[in-house]
């Protein structure tokens, strides 16, 4: 990390040690601010933005339209989605909550995959193929609502 240090990251290290200590706070408060801001942004493009993920749920969502598609087969894309979107969280969580303190998870974007998964699991486990095809249907509206979401959109500079 030390290696990646160029003359502006000095500049800016110049600046902060002439700051008084009420001005180190705040400039510590918004530098926090600035990366969880940061933080959400990034981890709704890395998940509602994956093209794998997507594909995999266009996939998914083909597979329960049809009349005869068979319930194990859901069941193995739908555990491979929800890998997919929790690695994808937990890394980028783990990235962030090194730096700021306090971190919130983003609840929103957890809770709707787990949620989301967990219902799709369930109606699995019932063999309840409409109540299946409803759970893609909705884990497919609610991931695409997310990804049209303005902060998903927009792309961020590091």
């Amino acid at each position: 990390m030390y290696g990646d240090i160029d003359a502006g990251d000095i500049e800016l290290l110049n600046a902060v040690s002439n700051l008084g200590p009420g001005f180190r706070k705040e400039f510590n408060d918004y530098i926090q601010y600035l990366l969880t801001k940061q933080y959400k942004r990034e981890l709704m493009v890395a998940i509602f933005h994956n093209q794998l993920l997507r594909s995999l749920l266009q996939s998914t969502l083909q597979l329960v339209e049809r009349e005869d598609f068979q319930i194990s087969q859901i069941e193995k894309r739908a555990r491979q989605m929800q890998e997919l979107y929790f690695g994808i969280f937990e890394k980028i969580h783990i990235k962030y909550s090194e730096l700021v303190q306090g971190l919130d998870s983003c609840e929103a974007v957890r809770d709707f995959g787990k949620f989301s998964f967990d219902n799709i699991n369930r109606a699995c486990s019932c063999g309840n193929r409409l109540l299946i095809r409803m759970e893609i249907n909705e884990f497919y509206e609610g991931y695409y609502k997310y990804a049209h979401k303005k902060e998903a959109r927009k792309i961020f500079a590091v």
